[in-house]
């Protein structure tokens, strides 16, 4: 057993450890909050301010701020282990001066009673490691949602979704700072009958949403490409850091075969995005140059008003179609957000079908 007269000092003790440790531990926390949530907040506020000024080429300053909003989202490693080593230590200390304690207290003969008298340890002691384990998720921001509500991850300022959701942003002028544009160019330059690859450029790498894309010749439909643009860019091999964007990003949408090879293509792209109840009409020509189709000047970009959607279950639900976009009643039930990209490699007169479809498992490449 214990001696009772020692025994509610050792609580107290640990009551009083268990306060010290909490309160400081919040202080800590309570700091790296309000600094991190004021410095992000201001950034964000840029960032916001920079997405309505769609006249002017805003892509450099835009991929500085999601450089810069990571530099404050993401504490380096050497300071993170030094916490968490510090925190550990502390841990480890307290619960071992306790036990000793408890040793120091402990009287002869043994009774299996003197095992409850050890619940208060065990209790405290889990309480400390939950807090630890807090204290690791605030310093580890990026690898934990805790904050996520309030402090997005960089990477979550390239996606057109979650900025049309919940940041008041403009999503037309964000994605014209992308530069949104169509490349055709052959598979093998050296055959003649080589097949065409077609090719979404973007300056910047804004991603997580919905494509549409149709292409003409004159006024007929030759290819058909739909799917859910989303990247995963890897850390740097070398340095491990991670990357919320990308410049120059290519995105391969599929293939297809160009008889007559025409001097000019048309094409157009509906983009859905969660947030939105209006998609947007990136309207392209496309003049040809040896062997690749170019636009030759920046799209046209609209809300399409007479195409109304809501995203329900990850899925696009189109809920009024009064625009003469052709295909869409065809495969809106293919209309899902599942990070997959398909297309018809050939449209025959205005005749589709869906069990025609192939899926583009090209890469996203950089250039």
């Amino acid at each position: 057993m214990f001696d009772h007269n020692l025994y509610p000092f050792i609580i107290t003790s640990m009551v009083g450890g268990l306060l010290t440790l909490l309160g400081s531990v919040g202080i800590f926390i309570s700091i790296i909050i309000q600094r991190k949530v004021e410095r992000l907040q201001a950034i964000l506020e840029e960032f916001i301010d920079l997405s309505y000024q769609s006249d002017l080429n805003l892509s450099g300053k835009m991929f500085n701020l999601i450089e810069k909003y990571q530099m404050h989202y993401i504490l380096p490693d050497n300071p993170r282990q030094i916490i968490i080593g510090y925190i550990n230590i502390t841990i480890g200390l307290v619960i071992a001066l306790w036990l000793g304690l408890y040793i120091l207290g402990y009287e002869s003969p043994f009774h299996w009673l003197a095992i409850l008298y050890l619940l208060p340890l065990i209790v405290i002691g889990l309480i400390m490691i939950w807090f630890r384990r807090l204290l690791q998720y605030l310093i580890n921001i990026d690898e934990t949602p805790l904050l996520g509500s309030i402090i997005p991850a960089p990477k979550r300022l390239r996606s057109i979704s979650y900025l049309s959701s919940f940041i008041n942003v403009s999503v037309k002028s964000v994605l014209k700072q992308a530069r949104l544009n169509l490349l055709f160019k052959k598979c093998d330059v050296d055959n003649p009958s080589s097949l065409w690859m077609v090719v979404l450029k973007e300056e910047l790498s804004f991603d997580d949403f919905f494509y549409f894309l149709v292409c003409f010749n004159e006024k007929n439909p030759i290819f058909l490409s739909f799917g859910e643009i989303v990247f995963d860019f890897p850390r740097d091999g070398i340095t491990g850091k991670p990357s919320p964007v990308k410049k120059n990003v290519n995105i391969p949408l599929g293939e297809l075969n160009i008889t007559d090879e025409p001097e000019e293509l048309q094409a157009n792209m509906l983009i859905f995005t969660k947030g939105e109840k209006y998609p947007l009409n990136f309207n392209y020509k496309l003049k040809k140059g040896g062997t690749y189709y170019a636009p030759s000047d920046n799209p046209e970009v609209s809300i399409d008003h007479q195409i109304t959607y809501s995203i329900e279950k990850n899925m696009i639900n189109i809920i009024k179609n009064e625009s003469s976009f052709p295909f869409i009643k065809k495969f809106a039930s293919l209309f899902k957000l599942n990070g997959t990209r398909l297309y018809l490699p050939k449209v025959e007169e205005g005749k589709v079908n869906k069990d025609n479809l192939k899926t583009s498992h090209e890469l996203v490449f950089i250039d």
